[in-house]
């Protein structure tokens, strides 16, 4: 890379990373990490958010000896159309800026403080990823011009590797499956012994545990109309019940399984309460009211790490 007295990309890191590696352009939050500037040496955020909004930022340090205040542009482009400038899609900012200020004192390092926003709208194909393209431009320093001999990806390596005011970085879709939460289930046999139809109500409450974990429960046996009874895949509160209320047929027996699963940490346990019960009517129309619950089975579970009890 040729020396320039004025702010600088690399265009790898410590000239160990492949080419399209830049640790100088990053894709980070809506506001700039003092790590980007404080952590020089630090690479940030290779992989981007292909269906959501993206932050681009520049890192430069300023080679001179004078303050240098500049602007930076950047531009996202397919790795195939890298030689082909023309074909670069310019960013813009939140407010539909074309680039965002930079400066920085001698010897120092900065970022732009305006991100550029980039939204693919969708991942690449694994042979034709995304490029940003970051470029510092301002005082005597004009746009820089790939020239007409780049014809592919080694030559715009080859002439890139030279340019101190220019980098870019390739951003690919993450092919790192994240691990699966494990998840911890209890079940019991419930038979009612009910010799007519009746009501079925079930609950269970998480009454002591770690806050975002996912709640879930059901009956092998549907209710009389033939519908499944439980409960989905709920993201539960802490104290909150979650119930079904059901007509069950004469006879009815079931097995209701109850499943935990942590919001990130396997090790993390959560206690339940589980109460399962019939309402009938008694036949009094009087004062008294008309409804009998019946306790059929209540438990009270530890779902985690530790085994169901």
């Amino acid at each position: 890379m040729t020396t320039s007295p004025w702010l600088a990309l690399r265009g790898d890191l410590a000239a160990h990373a492949a080419t399209g590696a830049s640790p100088d352009v990053i894709l980070g939050g809506p506001k700039p990490d003092p790590n980007y500037v404080t952590e020089y040496g630090k690479a940030f955020n290779a992989t981007g958010d292909f269906d959501g909004t993206n932050y681009v930022y520049a890192r430069a340090r300023n080679a001179g000896k004078q303050l240098a205040v500049g602007t930076v542009t950047a531009y996202a482009a397919r790795l195939s159309d890298l030689p082909n400038q023309a074909d670069w899609v310019k960013l813009q900012t939140r407010a539909d800026g074309s680039d965002t200020p930079i400066s920085a004192k001698p010897g120092a390092v900065a970022v732009n403080g305006v991100p550029l926003i980039w939204e693919p709208q969708g991942a690449p194909a694994p042979s034709v990823p995304w490029c940003l393209i970051a470029e510092v431009t301002g005082d005597d320093d004009p746009p820089i011009k790939v020239p007409s001999t780049v014809t592919d990806k080694a030559g715009f390596d080859a002439w890139i590797a030279q340019q101190t005011r220019i980098a870019y970085l390739i951003v690919q879709e993450s092919h790192v499956a994240p691990p699966a939460l494990p998840s911890f289930s209890w079940s019991r046999k419930i038979d009612l012994e009910n010799s007519d139809d009746t009501t079925l109500a079930a609950a269970v409450t998480c009454t002591d545990g770690p806050a975002g974990g996912v709640l879930a429960f059901s009956f092998d046996t549907p209710d009389k109309a033939g519908q499944p009874i439980g409960l989905g895949t709920t993201q539960y509160r802490l104290g909150t019940s979650y119930s079904q209320t059901r007509t069950v047929p004469a006879g009815f027996e079931s097995t209701i399984t109850i499943t935990f699963t942590p919001p990130s940490d396997a090790t993390v346990d959560a206690v339940f309460t589980v109460g399962v019960q019939t309402i009938s009517g008694d036949g009094d129309d009087g004062d008294m009211g008309s409804d009998v619950t019946t306790l059929v089975a209540g438990y009270t579970l530890r779902l985690g790490q530790t085994l169901a009890s």
